[in-house]
């Protein structure tokens, strides 16, 4: 609920690769929808309900929305700070935590999950709407943009990651998504393509994966806890992914209290070992920028076990390399 303390928690637990901390608890206007599609043409935000979708009864605003995408005016596409004040706060606070940063990541809502997410006011999901939903790709990519520049201007000669947030790939696939997977991969390139950053994707369950190892994207983010083996099932395009330069960042730590409950540092590294294991398998050559993260967001979380989970993946890369400090957390403690 307190921007500055979850400020405090991500550069306590995250030096060298810091992010913005999204709080959908303190604000309706942090949730993930509106955030990403703050100030886009026939978006209809009504804060008192808690909802938002798409009127394509209106066209205001699109004409001058096309006009500055073909101009690339990122700066017209900003998220404001009563909509992300963690991503604010964050570009305050790099320039004092520079000398440790080697990456800073931000992140939005992916294309398809906005897509199948959000509707329009007949209900239906706007990704089946060809001219709405061409908004809704053009604006992600220019907030992208826009992220991406801020955070330069914020914290120059360190390398950024952009992450598209895309939980509802998991869908893919079901009989209530008729999208195809081809579709998909072009969607996210359309969408990420020639982006001035690493861009990876986070999907925090199992998916067709091939559809986004296929995408041209650097990183690949998942659920190693709960799904490990899942991404390695595919293993001629796992094996192309990573002969192309691409990183697979495991999900180590658990995003659930139950799960939190009952792992301590010992379980995680010998979870981050076997996916070592099955990374190398695949043909991967480890290095020293490996990522390892939480599975999920830690926002339906309480505040003791969210800081667990920052504690433990904060702990994780030293307890790897450092085998008597495996024990420091034992579960519940």
């Amino acid at each position: 609920m307190d921007v500055e303390r979850a400020l405090d928690a991500v550069l306590a637990s995250c030096p060298e690769c810091p992010f913005w901390p999204q709080l959908p608890k303190r604000s309706f206007y942090e949730d993930m929808f509106v955030q990403a599609l703050e100030g886009v043409p026939a978006i209809v935000v009504d804060g008192s309900r808690g909802s938002v979708y798409m009127d394509t009864r209106r066209t205001d605003g699109i004409e001058r929305f096309y006009e500055e995408v073909y101009e690339g005016n990122a700066d017209a596409f900003a998220i404001s700070e009563a909509a992300a004040p963690g991503f604010y706060g964050l570009l305050e606070r790099l320039p004092k935590a520079a000398g440790t940063i080697r990456f800073v990541k931000g992140q939005l809502t992916g294309p398809f999950t906005i897509g199948i997410g959000l509707k329009d006011e007949s209900g239906k999901p706007v990704i089946y709407n060809d001219a709405y939903f061409d908004v809704i790709k053009k604006a992600l990519r220019m907030k992208a943009a826009w992220m991406i520049k801020a955070i330069r201007g914020a914290c120059p000669g360190k390398e950024v990651i952009l992450f598209f947030d895309e939980p509802a790939m998991v869908s893919l696939g079901s009989a209530f998504v008729s999208i195809s997977g081809s579709t998909v991969t072009s969607m996210m390139r359309e969408v990420a393509g020639g982006l001035d950053a690493k861009i990876g994707v986070h999907c925090c369950g199992n998916t067709d994966w091939p559809v986004l190892l296929g995408a041209g994207l650097d990183i690949i983010n998942y659920d190693a806890f709960n799904f490990m083996d899942t991404p390695f099932y595919f293993r001629r395009e796992l094996s192309e992914f990573l002969a192309r330069g691409g990183w697979v960042a495991p999900g180590i730590v658990p995003s659930s209290a139950e799960d939190l409950a009952g792992v301590n540092l010992s379980d995680l590294v010998r979870t981050w070992n076997t996916f070592g294991d099955h990374l190398r398998d695949a043909g991967a050559v480890l290095e020293s920028e490996e990522i390892s993260t939480t599975a999920c967001g830690l926002g339906s979380l309480s505040e003791a076990d969210a800081s667990r989970a920052l504690d433990l993946l904060r702990e994780l890369p030293d307890a790897v390399k450092r085998p008597d400090k495996r024990d420091l957390y034992q579960g519940g403690e």
